[in-house]
């Protein structure tokens, strides 16, 4: 998987901040760097989604001897929100405030207030501790939350065709390639809702180049550049359609109505296949592109997380996850929240478990199979809460894919630093790197 996928872009950075008494965030300084092995590598900028008057930023792009990295899941951006988050932790518990509310102070915003307050209820943040490590006992527990954010807009390059054939048969036929994503479900209910069918009298053709332009399936832009031009193409079928019965049924293109399988028009009722029996043999296409308006960009989440954390051992047991996302127009509320379940985990593992060990001579990895590289599996899976912001009443499709993964990482390591007062600044966090903090904050390092 590596050798045939890349390895995700690193980053190295360094940050000092300062926050007034009452919590705002006065003046921020960073040194970035990403991490791209040969490559250039990927990073977002500080302080990320936050509002900051003085901000000082230096970076590039530091070369190390490994292969060049390549587009991971929001690439960049879950290493800014990670540095960022940790930095908002300790800046809001230096001045000892909430930190929910040290974040709502420094984003000026009600769709990311929404998404915190939300969040917070649903994870219990009023159980959280008031101080890290305040709770009793060996093993600890603690909550974090953190923030992320990703474009997800779409483009003009698909083109799609919809066939009505004279047996009633209905093929959406799009280039576009299905990575598990839902793009096949989407097509066919765009479709079917547009021709009053159910889904199973569709059936789609996909991930062909022989069947028309689509864009690449990276940067969350697959459903906002492919659903609108389906859309498109449904509506083009719907009305040419609807001119071809209007003569048959004795009214007017306008009257025609597609609904429950059938065709009607004021009296006058055909079932689907009786009214494609007066297709020609070669029945009815039509061609549809993007169009503006119906896709939009900018999404963005928050993310809460709860782990326990012995003190003894070191190991961190994640308890639960809530990840709040708004998403513009939903094409499959499951799909939605299958994509935000799927951030979570992933987040968990680059905050917990994965990893790669290279040899700095050599450029080789050290650690290329599942013994050691570590992923998290069941029996590391927590709770996971999606929620998906309904708040948000954009009617526009968005791709949110690259956005759920992003603020997990930070939340994670904040809910370590919450539990046991340790906070570790390099990824991922073990168990020997916890002993290592608390052996530091006892003086005995």
């Amino acid at each position: 998987e590596f050798l045939a996928g890349g390895n995700g872009p690193g980053s190295l950075q360094k940050v000092r901040a300062g926050a007034s008494k009452d919590g705002v965030l006065t003046a921020l300084s960073c040194d970035g760097y990403s991490l791209g092995g040969v490559g250039r590598g990927s990073l977002a900028g500080l302080p990320y989604v936050y509002d900051c008057k003085h901000v000082y930023r230096e970076g590039g792009a530091i070369h190390t001897n490994e292969d060049a990295s390549v587009a991971l899941r929001a690439p960049g951006h879950p290493q800014a929100s990670f540095v960022m988050e940790s930095v908002m932790d300790e800046l809001a518990d230096k001045i000892g405030m909430d930190p929910v509310e040290f974040r709502k102070k420094n984003k000026n915003d009600e769709a990311w207030h929404r998404q915190l307050d939300v969040g917070a209820k649903a994870i219990g943040w009023d159980r959280r501790n008031a101080k890290p490590a305040s709770g009793d006992g060996v093993v600890k527990r603690g909550m974090g939350c953190g923030l992320g954010q990703w474009g997800g807009g779409g483009g003009p390059k698909c083109v799609v065709t919809v066939q009505i054939g004279k047996d009633g048969t209905v093929v959406p036929s799009v280039g576009s390639q299905d990575l598990g994503t839902g793009t096949r479900t989407y097509v066919r209910a765009i479709v079917a809702e547009e021709l009053g069918l159910s889904m199973d009298d569709v059936k789609e053709e996909i991930g062909n180049s022989k069947l028309g332009d689509a864009n690449g399936s990276g940067g969350s832009t697959t459903a906002a550049s492919l659903a609108p031009a389906v859309k498109d193409a449904a509506v083009k079928a719907r009305l040419a359609f609807a001119g071809r019965l209007a003569p048959v049924l004795g009214v007017s293109a306008e009257d025609v109505r597609f609904e429950d399988g059938s065709v009607t028009a004021k009296d006058k009722s055909l079932k689907w296949k009786d009214a494609c029996a007066s297709l020609p043999a070669a029945g009815l296409s039509a061609v549809g592109t993007w169009q503006r308006g119906l896709s939009g960009g900018g999404v963005h989440g928050a993310c809460f997380a709860e782990v326990e954390v012995d003190t003894e051992t070191g190991y961190i047991r994640p308890i639960k996850m809530v990840h709040v996302q708004d998403a513009g127009l939903p094409l499959s509320r499951l799909t939605l929240e299958s994509q935000i379940n799927g951030g979570m985990i992933q987040a968990l593992g680059m905050a917990l478990y994965e990893g790669r060990v290279i040899d700095p001579k050599l450029g080789i990895m050290l650690n290329p199979e599942f013994g050691s590289y570590k992923l998290p599996g069941c029996l590391e899976m927590p709770e996971l809460v999606p929620i998906i912001d309904d708040g948000d009443k954009r009617q526009e499709v968005i791709g949110i894919a690259e956005s759920t993964n992003v603020a997990g990482v930070g939340a994670v390591a904040n809910a370590v630093f919450n539990a046991c007062g340790v906070r570790v600044r390099e990824l991922p966090i073990t168990p020997d790197k916890i002993l290592d903090g608390l052996r530091k904050q006892k003086g005995t390092a």
